[in-house]
């Protein structure tokens, strides 16, 4: 795969803050050295995104069209269509691991809201249309209405090694044989698999796309499938990294962007890999306290609920990926690690919201995490106390932007980045604040909280009236540092991970020009994409996959 072409742009050696490491483009030459980024709150916590620029002024960007009004829009959220009361669905088994002699076959069947009321009304047919023995049970429930969000599904079958059997699903009908209570088994010899489209229709990861309808932006698909198969080093030689988020394998949420990708594509092959990511997370990266019930990254080794943890540590809890992996495939150990990773946000949420120093305003990324967090708690686990806290944050987020007129979530940008700017008391991350706005869509989907569209519209305005750069072409590392403006076009590849943002507005307001203008980031940044080592892969495949199913909601795919 070739470097971005803005990085061949450059003479002589350019910084690429996003790599951690330094490109030489002289001849043929790579050279390696360090280029640690911005301060995380500990030694070795270095800086997110890749080198930007832009200038202060605010008159329209280059292509990014006329500055958007958020308060003229259609003023409602999208509705999708919804999908009947009942209804089939096809269900195919490949023995890709193993034969299989009457084994357990296991996979969560997702619905979108209003769907399904009761787990119990499903039944599975195999190829010849006779229904099989088989079990049932909620995996969770969409909060507002109360109906099933994704339900376990298990029965036994018979297949040779890699062969493939067509089965159906058939939803809002009584079973009529039951098989008894079947543990699920995500592991076993036969992957089970539904539709690309269905899963793109359920929402179990938000809005998607299944890659075999996308036209739009076709090139995706070949570029993003591969840097995943020649990425060099391999994605499984990069391991746990206390040091540098460059070095993490998991960094941006490696099980949440490749849980999106098998979705995206439904193949056993896909499925395999994000169990795999999924796994090695909890194996290698987990540290539990309290008899199991607090879940911390491993890099830090003590467990105090009274001292906020440690920025470096907030940004590498997955939740998101771990509610992936519970919803699509019913494993219990996913389900403890997204109520692990959650009581931990929730116990920590008094320190980390109060002080003299507010950990979670300190910078976009860390209030994002502990709110996905808790969000992917609360999806599992809908008590009082799990909804108080997500709200709180929610609450702060709120107050946080209004404390402002930009639109953005204003603060001193030298204190998480003291590399990157000498001055900047009322700044802010545009890729950061991206994760933010992730956060509080996964909340919004969950709480129907009424104050979120109006955040994210007011955000996108701020992307697209200030954070862009004077070219268009991409945004600023940093916006409003007073001693850098980061004015040139250096980090387009980050539209990639920004882009759902333009989405998000276009859901939540029906207003198609959020579209327009995503889709002209959208193309910058797959025009000079860069996905070479795990970070940079899941943070491109986490943000534009989320784009792609927003947009299908008022555009061809």
């Amino acid at each position: 795969m070739c470097a971005p072409a803005w990085a061949l742009l450059h003479a002589g050696i350019m910084r690429v803050r996003e790599m951690g490491w330094l490109i030489g483009v002289i001849g043929m030459v790579t050279v390696t050295g360090t280029a640690g980024c911005g301060s995380g709150g500990s030694a070795g916590d270095d800086g997110d995104g890749g080198g930007g620029g832009g200038d202060l002024d605010a008159a329209p960007r280059g292509d990014g069209g006329p500055v958007i009004d958020p308060s003229v829009d259609g003023g409602r959220p999208v509705d999708p269509t919804p999908l009947p009361a009942q209804g089939s669905i096809v269900l195919t088994l490949t023995a890709d691991r193993a034969a299989a002699a009457n084994a357990v076959v296991s996979l969560g069947v997702p619905f979108p809201p209003g769907t399904l009321r009761d787990a119990a009304q499903l039944r599975v047919l195999d190829g010849g249309g006779t229904e099989v023995a088989s079990y049932s049970a909620s995996l969770a429930l969409w909060p507002q209405d109360g109906s099933q969000r994704s339900v376990l599904v298990a029965f036994r079958a018979t297949l040779a090694m890699g062969a493939s059997a067509s089965y159906r699903v058939e939803y809002g009908a009584p079973r009529t044989r039951d098989a008894g209570t079947l543990a699920a088994n995500p592991d076993g010899p036969v992957s089970a698999l539904l539709p690309a489209s269905w899963y793109a229709q359920s929402r179990v990861i938000g809005f998607q796309v299944a890659a075999s309808a996308n036209t739009a932006f076709a090139v995706f698909e070949t570029e993003i499938e591969g840097y995943l198969t020649r990425m060099s080093p391999g994605w499984e030689t990069y391991g746990l990294s206390c040091n540098a988020t460059s070095s993490e394998r998991t960094y941006y949420d490696g099980p949440h962007a490749l849980f999106q990708r098998f979705i995206h594509r439904a193949s056993p092959a896909a499925y395999r890999r994000a169990r795999l990511e999924s796994t090695w997370y909890r194996a290698n990266e987990l540290t539990w306290h309290d008899g199991r019930n607090v879940a911390v990254y491993s890099c830090q080794t003590t467990w105090n609920p009274a001292a906020p943890m440690d920025w470096g540590v907030l940004r590498r809890m997955l939740g998101q990926g771990m509610l992936d992996d519970w919803l699509l495939t019913g494993d219990p150990a996913a389900l403890e690690a997204v109520k692990g990773l959650g009581e931990a946000f929730r116990r920590n949420l008094d320190a980390l919201t109060s002080g003299r120093e507010i950990t979670v305003k300190v910078t976009e990324r860390n209030m994002a995490w502990p709110m996905m967090g808790l969000a992917s708690y609360f999806a599992v686990a809908q008590t009082a106390e799990v909804r108080s806290a997500l709200t709180r944050l929610i609450d702060m987020t709120v107050a946080w932007q209004a404390a402002g007129q930009s639109g953005a979530f204003e603060h001193d940008v030298v204190r998480p980045d003291p590399d990157e700017c000498d001055r900047g008391p009322r700044g802010g991350s545009p890729f950061m604040t991206s994760l933010l706005v992730d956060g509080l869509m996964d909340s919004y989907f969950l709480t129907g909280d009424a104050r979120i569209p109006g955040v994210i519209t007011r955000v996108a305005a701020w992307y697209q009236r200030d954070a862009i750069t004077p070219g268009g072409q991409s945004f600023r590392y940093l916006w409003n540092c007073e001693t850098e403006p980061y004015a040139d076009d250096d980090t387009p590849d980050l539209n990639l991970l920004i882009s759902h943002v333009f989405g998000a507005a276009y859901y939540v307001s029906s207003d198609t020009r959020w579209l327009d203008f995503g889709d002209t980031m959208a193309r910058h940044g797959l025009d000079n994409i860069y996905a070479g080592a795990p970070k940079q892969w899941s943070q491109s495949t986490r943000g534009f996959l989320k784009y792609m199913g927003y947009r299908a909601l008022g555009r061809t795919p």
